[in-house]
């Protein structure tokens, strides 16, 4: 009898380990990708996987016990919504797609509606508007997100920057919804073989020779990315750039990738608009390494002296001071004939006889060529010297650290999601050659003992 029981203890006590590793796995680990969540003529693919997500910050909260919190009610002041708060089922891969030959920032994802009041609800309360557009689909579009959502039964696309392209939109939930014209499996197997956070897939283009991957992996005290490009050889020229790591932000790259892109010809309106004089007068020279500096933000002072008088002719000196903050910077693009380009611009009456350039309203801001680079430069000091670093095709990076409380309210003013920054220290991306082949390295890093489950909780 004795031997019955401790067989039964035994046995449930197997049952109920198995058990548990079958839901450890089944919630922690198991992961299935929906072929419906991008159309065949994507030409960029942002796949999240929020499994490895959340794994990932669940097992960084359980390491720092200095985070747990005793005592207080997590659900009720929550600072992150959850996909359930706006009645949308959480998938296991949560994917973003761009259609070929639509505009760079007009990006759409599916989702599956789980809770329609929820969901209703939510779409009010962020200003959608619904529209009909026709059989069988239903349309909302909110013009404070410029954002289109188009619903298919309980399926939906979401289209940010929608104010154009809406016939487009429909063509693709068309393709989706109805047609099942979707993406390869095969291709879509081997992106998320890898299995990190985040994982960014590029078709190969005028940039490209073969499709590019980009794998985002979740470090305790920042995120890492990294991939390999096979690039045609005309974009694969390294130069020693100054970088100066100790600069508030750092941008060096060879202007030949931008000349075969559309970015140029998309935006030349806006460009011309903004640097006062036609781009094209730069672009015909060719235009090679390009490198910015932004060193700093500087507080300058001065005075402005006035005179009044008195009830007796007396005169009164008044001086009002006056507090301007302004940015020291280098900027410098090679070309063919930078000399041409400076005295075009004399010519325009943009440089002055005392080589400022009169287009720039922020800073006294002076222009010449040297190495037959064409420089502009503005509150530079003697103590701020660099030195090229070792030859990279391009990089950037950002000292967050550095942008005063003044810089983070207006960057913030302007963009809201721009405060979540604030708690990274740098961004670091190299563009580096090795055995002809195109590294791409990316590092941002948060303050320091700061980990991200501070950041984001």
């Amino acid at each position: 009898m004795k031997r019955i029981k401790k067989s039964s203890l035994r046995i449930a006590i197997l049952l109920f380990t198995i058990g548990s590793m079958a839901i450890l796995y089944w919630y922690g680990f198991y992961k299935q990708f929906d072929k419906k969540t991008i159309p065949s003529n994507a030409d960029g693919i942002v796949i999240a996987d929020v499994k490895n997500i959340r794994n990932h910050f669940a097992f960084l909260y359980l390491k720092n016990p200095s985070q747990w919190e005793f005592g207080t009610n997590n659900t009720a002041d929550k600072s992150h919504s959850n996909l359930s708060d706006y009645g949308i089922e959480t998938p296991h891969y949560l994917t973003a797609f761009h259609i070929q030959s639509q505009p760079f920032n007009q990006w759409c994802l599916t989702a599956v509606i789980e809770n329609e009041a929820v969901f209703e609800r939510a779409l009010v309360n962020a200003q959608f508007v619904k529209t009909e557009y026709g059989k069988p689909f239903i349309n909302y579009y909110s013009k404070t997100a410029n954002a289109l959502i188009i619903r298919y039964e309980n399926q939906i696309l979401y289209c940010a920057n929608a104010s154009n392209n809406y016939q487009d939109y429909v063509k693709t939930a068309e393709n989706l919804f109805i047609k099942n014209r979707c993406f390869n499996v095969k291709k879509i197997e081997k992106i998320i073989e890898n299995s990190k956070a985040v994982t960014i897939w590029i078709k190969k283009n005028n940039l490209f020779d073969d499709d590019g991957i980009i794998n985002l992996s979740l470090k305790e005290n920042g995120i890492a990315a990294e991939g390999k490009f096979n690039w045609k050889t005309k974009f694969r020229k390294t130069s020693a750039f100054i970088q100066n790591p100790a600069s508030l932000l750092s941008l060096g790259f060879n202007f030949d990738i931008l000349n075969d892109q559309n970015i140029l010809k998309t935006h030349s309106v806006k460009i011309n608009k903004m640097i006062g004089f036609n781009l094209d007068s730069i672009l015909v020279h060719h235009p090679a390494q390009t490198e910015l500096l932004l060193h700093s933000i500087i507080e300058k002072k001065d005075s402005a002296i006035s005179y009044d008088y008195d009830d007796d002719f007396n005169p009164i000196k008044k001086v009002v001071a006056h507090a301007s903050r302004e940015p020291s910077f280098y900027f410098s693009i090679q070309t063919d004939n930078s000399q041409k380009i400076y005295n075009f611009l004399k010519s325009q009456n943009i440089i002055d006889r005392h080589q400022t350039f009169l287009n720039f309203p922020l800073a006294v801001t002076k222009t010449f060529v040297k190495n037959n680079s064409l420089i502009f430069e503005a509150n530079l000091s003697k103590a701020k010297s660099s030195k090229p670093a070792n030859p990279k095709i391009g990089y950037l990076k950002i000292n967050f650290d550095k942008l005063q409380p003044k810089e983070w309210r207006f960057l913030i003013a302007k963009n809201k999601n721009i405060s979540i920054l604030q708690a990274f220290e740098t961004l670091e991306i190299n563009l580096i050659k090795k055995n002809d082949l195109i590294y791409f390295e990316a590092v941002l890093k948060t303050e320091k003992e700061k980990n991200l489950t501070e950041i984001l909780k």
